[in-house]
């Protein structure tokens, strides 16, 4: 049936006059700048259908949800649509007109008793009927034929049609609707996915719930989605909201403002929905999570996982237990200690001062001991040196009672300190003082850490392979017809570790022979050496053993020389021989080079008799916590220095153990070794100064991996970890970080994160971290569990 040629022009009139559906079409048009086909669209008819419902009376405030049901059903709307139109339109009018005029609209509005869609009302209430002032009945519009009234009373809410327009009416109304038969699954729904738009993301589904059931959608909730549409089925975690937001208007729009700023006159406001982002983890086939090829669709119901089928998906089972998991109310993030491909893959503790790195470093240890993994700390702040008691820390204890755990201290602890170096724990009854041995430490690190140059280098290696020579001339190393020895001569690596029973007092007595070689009196000595030299050389070769000749020509020729202080010293003749048979120029060089010496000797650390070295071995005993006080020193070479020769021989000693444990078919102990202040021993300055170093550190975290040996960076700084240190981490801790420019760095390095919880960092809590372990299905939102250790604080 064709449109009649007076509806266009009828629709158009209609908008002069307040009491018809076109003035509040046209009203509501300009509020959100829409078209004609639009506003069509948004209420699900036609333009045709539109223009006869702006031929309606507007429903009346007494006789609302009545006259508006039977206008919605006539022209087969969607009620609720309408409804918003009508009342945004309304309360717009109240906003804008003055305070008696507000108070007469607002009455109007309320006068039904149970409000409309859209508005709620601040508390129970009578509010008096107000009778709408009839408008007087207008002339005909131009052009429009006077129909004969309907019959019922009820309709006088339509426009009066022609007989013609009226039986067209009835046959719209004989259209089919869609079935109001529910699926009794979507009572479990807690929300429906949304329309995509222009902002859409990939992997990323808008879901909207209602004011009810806003409250179950929180961070981190994993969810299923089932697309009933195509018969697909995904799993999904809340990664933004949830927001709430109007029904009927937008948030930013001028009327809901309106509403929230008048707070204080105005009680009323429009009812809300909430909204939430999901993050696609997989579709579901078969039992297997798979990567999502294809996106839910549109209304498709949403419906929350259980606590335990949750942690099943995101992979938080095991026996060391972190914290709880936010967003859920007993999950806790937990992972396997004896799980290789977990705490062998290194892991880094990162946050500002105060966010609650050292907090989580306690909590670890106490973990890890419990689970009898032997435990390494290197504490350049002793702040783990009373980890066997347990907290006192008012807070802390609070925190524990709300966690339903006790405090409690670590089984076995013992502090190692270096040699006349202070512990902050002087009275513990397993204190252990050490000294390092210089054989242990390679030629190359030793030259990084005393920041050699060009020159010193040289002058340095060439004292070295000296030293080593005189070691077997006096039988020191290798022990004569010792074959293991010889052996392990031969498989010395100079870039991981020194040389055999090599002391500092040996090198620096060679030192001290070149000296003595470039001054007045070694310089003469060395002109007569040469003269002896050339007239004891035969005409055959027969006779120019060097080892014997040097011992014959320096008693002859030095009865003096340098004084040495080693082995060397019973046979300066010796020592002399092996240095004018490698002689060398730059007296400077090789005084700046006995200075830098003599400070690591001054040190007193070095092959001290009454202070035996680390018992490596011990140290790796399964439940036992040792840790390294270095709160004493002072000096951040040192610490390295120490640093580095403790974690080779940990990491010589775990591959002997674990060669040991696979031929006899036996578990390896776990070991985890805990570095404080990373930035100070690994920082990108230190590194592009000592590479050598660096590469020892790389190599220890690559064989840990199988070898049961796991490490972790501790620093408060992570904008100085160079990216090589970070990309030897595969697990992270990360605590609260206030720096932009640091987070969008560790945003570039650190991928397994994602957005959502990147935009969390700078506000998260004390105590809550970012953690993200290669068991998880992917990172969470963690409240580290509080520490039952006692702690020092640092001043």
């Amino acid at each position: 049936m064709s449109q009649p040629s007076w509806l266009k022009t009828a629709a158009r009139r209609s908008e002069e006059y307040a009491w018809m559906l076109g003035h509040v079409f046209k009203k509501y048009r300009q509020i959100e700048r829409k078209s004609s086909e639009e506003l069509a669209m948004q209420l699900g008819c036609s333009s045709e259908t539109l223009a006869w419902l702006a031929l309606c009376h507007r429903p009346d405030a007494g006789r609302f949800d009545e006259e508006l049901s039977v206008i919605a059903e006539r022209f087969n709307v969607e009620p609720n649509g309408l409804a918003e139109v009508i009342r945004r339109v309304e309360v717009l009018g109240v906003l804008t007109s003055s305070q008696t005029t507000a108070s007469t609209s607002i009455n109007m509005v309320l006068s039904q008793g149970s409000l409309p869609i859209g508005i709620k009302p601040p508390v129970p209430m009578r509010v008096p009927a107000v009778a709408r002032a009839e408008a007087p009945r207008q002339p005909p519009l131009v052009g429009a034929r006077v129909p004969p009234p309907l019959m019922h009373a009820r309709d006088d809410v339509t426009p009066s049609l022609p007989e013609q327009e009226w039986r067209k009416f009835v046959e719209f109304g004989k259209q089919p609707k869609l079935s109001a038969a529910m699926d009794p699954e979507l009572d479990n729904a807690v929300g429906f996915t949304h329309f995509d738009s222009t902002a859409s993301h990939d992997n990323l589904i808008t879901v909207l719930a209602t004011r009810e059931e806003l409250h179950l959608l929180t961070a981190q909730k994993l969810v299923r989605i089932k697309s009933k549409e195509d018969n697909r089925s995904y799993l999904g975690v809340v990664v933004r909201g949830p927001f709430a937001e109007p029904d009927v208007v937008s948030a930013s729009s001028t009327l809901a403002i309106g509403v929230v700023v008048q707070g204080k006159k105005r009680s009323y406001t429009f009812d809300y929905h909430g909204r939430v982002e999901v993050e696609l983890l997989g579709e579901e086939s078969a039992g297997a999570l798979l990567p999502p090829e294809h996106r839910p669709r549109p209304k498709s119901p949403v419906f929350l996982l259980g606590e335990e089928e949750s942690a099943a998906v995101l992979g938080t089972a095991g026996d060391l237990c972190l914290g709880l998991v936010s967003g859920h109310d007993q999950m806790e993030a937990r992972l396997d200690p004896r799980d290789k491909s977990i705490l062998p893959r290194h892991t880094g503790i990162i946050g500002t001062t105060g966010g609650g790195k050292s907090t989580t470093v306690a909590t670890l240890i106490h973990r890890a001991q419990a689970a009898g993994i032997a435990t390494i700390v290197f504490d350049v702040e002793g702040e783990y040196t009373h980890v066997d008691e347990p907290t006192d820390h008012a807070a802390m204890l609070e925190a524990l009672k709300l966690r339903g755990q006790k405090a409690e201290g670590v089984k076995e602890l013992h502090i190692h300190h270096l040699t006349g170096r202070d512990s902050r724990n002087p009275d513990h009854d397993n204190l252990h003082g050490f000294s390092l041995r210089f054989s242990s430490l390679s030629p190359y690190a030793i030259a990084e850490i005393l920041n050699l140059s060009e020159a010193q280098q040289e002058r340095f290696h060439k004292a070295y392979d000296v030293t080593k020579l005189l070691l077997e001339d006096f039988e020191i190393f290798p022990r004569p017809r010792n074959e293991e020895d010889r052996q392990r001569m031969l498989d010395v690596d100079e870039l991981t570790t020194g040389y055999p029973r090599m002391t500092l007092q040996h090198l620096l007595d060679v030192v001290s022979a070149y000296l003595y070689s470039l001054g007045d009196e070694g310089k003469g000595e060395g002109r007569s050496r040469s003269r002896t030299s050339s007239k004891r050389k035969g005409a055959s070769d027969e006779s120019s053993d060097l080892d014997e000749a040097s011992e014959g020509e320096h008693e002859e020729l030095t009865p003096r020389g340098p004084r040495l202080l080693s082995e060397f010293g019973r046979n300066v003749g010796r020592v002399m021989a092996r240095v004018y048979a490698q002689s060398s120029k730059n007296e400077i060089s090789w005084k700046a080079l006995a200075g830098k010496l003599h400070q690591l000797r001054r040190l007193k650390i070095f092959d001290v008799d009454t202070a035996p070295g680390v018992d490596h071995d011990a140290m790796l005993t399964p439940g036992r916590v040792s840790v390294i006080d270095l709160s004493d020193t002072d000096s951040p070479q040192l610490n390295n220095l120490v640093i580095a020769d403790i974690l080779r021989g940990l990491q010589e000693t775990q591959e002997a153990r674990y060669q040991r444990a696979s031929a006899g078919g036996e578990p390896v102990t776990p070991v985890l070794i805990i570095l404080e202040e990373a930035h100070e021993f690994l920082s990108a300055s230190r590194i592009s100064q000592m590479p050598v170093l660096f590469e020892q550190v790389a190599r220890i975290a690559k064989r840990g991996r199988k070898r049961w040996l796991g490490l972790v960076f501790v620093t408060q700084l992570p904008q100085h970890l160079p990216n090589e240190v970070l990309g030897l981490l595969n697990n992270f801790i990360i605590h609260k970080i206030t720096d932009s420019s640091v987070i969008s760095r560790m945003q570039r390095t650190v991928g397994s994160i994602d957005e959502g919880l990147w935009e969390r960092v700078s506000r998260l809590a004390p105590g809550q971290a970012i953690v993200s372990f290669s068991n998880f299905t992917r990172p969470l939102m963690v409240a580290v569990d509080p520490a039952p250790v006692k702690r020092l604080l640092v001043d």
